[in-house]
């Protein structure tokens, strides 16, 4: 009995290391052998590159698979579910943990750009821009229909985040850069003004106690506190070796906190690096084989069915 199911591992393996790309260190290409079992049982990083998204083993950051379709910034539930936003044609993607079709496809009216999940309700919020026109779109529970929110102060939306008690946040660009608060509940947005110090479109996260801002053109992470009309830095967390692809514009530099860990792209193209959170510094890790060519928009964490 234990030869006969070495056997058949043995050949399962063997079959999935000859689909594989010569070269580890080669760009994977679009289609990627789906490795099923190492996906499913295991957490995953999730990485988009632009012209697909592809999965990690976490924390060997070993690529697995990919999900074939393009993604930039992309976000995760606690239950592992991943969402890709298709801004090509105005959908949102929503996938399994370790599954490589999306179990569920969501509908907006413009373009989606960044995404995240609140940890309490599970609804989905999406930042939106197409023709002229752009908002916020929130899917209770992650479901059909969206109820759709806009700002008249903000112009250009970038990413999103919400806090431990179900608070959305959003960051922009209007008559000035902009942090919009949309109170669980609310139905209107309360706006701070983001001074130089920030930068307007980064990644908006909770780390369990303060809400942060990313700031990729100089390599910060402010946790932060909201006085009237305006953004109070309560502390800063100095990364060193990120090399990031912001340009103040879509698509924007999607990073990722989880526990004390932060994850962005790393020290060079083709890299996703680790850094201890609050500490900062160098990171503790690289990890990914992609080769420097390979620009990274966003990366996300799905969590093992025994992590959860």
């Amino acid at each position: 009995m234990i030869a006969g199911a070495f056997g058949r591992s043995a050949l399962t393996i063997c079959l999935v290391v000859a689909m594989l790309p010569l070269g580890a260190a080669a760009r994977p290409p679009r289609s990627v052998p789906w490795a099923f079992s190492a996906a499913h049982r295991s957490s995953l990083l999730y990485v988009g590159t632009g012209d697909n998204v592809y999965m990690l083993s976490y924390p060997a950051g070993v690529i697995i698979g990919a999900l074939n379709v393009p993604g930039y910034d992309i976000c995760s539930d606690p239950e592992g579910n991943v969402f890709v936003p298709r801004t090509a044609i105005d959908e949102v993607s929503e996938y399994a943990h370790g599954f490589p079709s999306p179990r569920a496809t969501l509908h907006v009216d413009d373009q989606p750009l960044g995404c995240a999940v609140d940890p309490v309700t599970r609804n989905l919020a999406v930042t939106l821009e197409g023709s002229g026109a752009s908002g916020v779109a929130v899917f209770p529970n992650a479901k059909e229909p969206a109820q759709y929110y806009d700002d008249t102060a903000v112009y250009q939306y970038g990413l999103c985040g919400y806090d431990g008690a179900g608070n959305l946040f959003v960051d922009g660009t209007g008559t000035g850069n902009v942090l919009a608060e949309l109170p669980k509940g609310a139905s209107t947005f309360e706006n701070f003004a983001l001074n130089g110090d920030f930068d307007p479109l980064g990644s908006v996260e909770w780390d369990g106690r303060f809400m942060t801002l990313t700031n990729p053109s100089t390599k910060k992470i402010y946790r932060i506190q909201l006085l009237k009309s305006r953004v109070k830095i309560a502390g800063t967390t100095a990364l060193r070796g990120w090399h990031d692809a912001y340009s103040g514009h879509w698509p924007y530099v999607q990073t990722w906190l989880r526990d004390d860990t932060f994850f962005a792209q790393g020290t060079s193209n083709g890299a996703i690096g680790l850094w201890r959170y609050p500490v900062g510094g160098s990171p503790r890790q690289s990890i990914g084989g992609f080769d420097r060519a390979t620009t990274i928009y966003g990366v996300t964490f799905s969590a093992a069915p025994i992590e959860r």
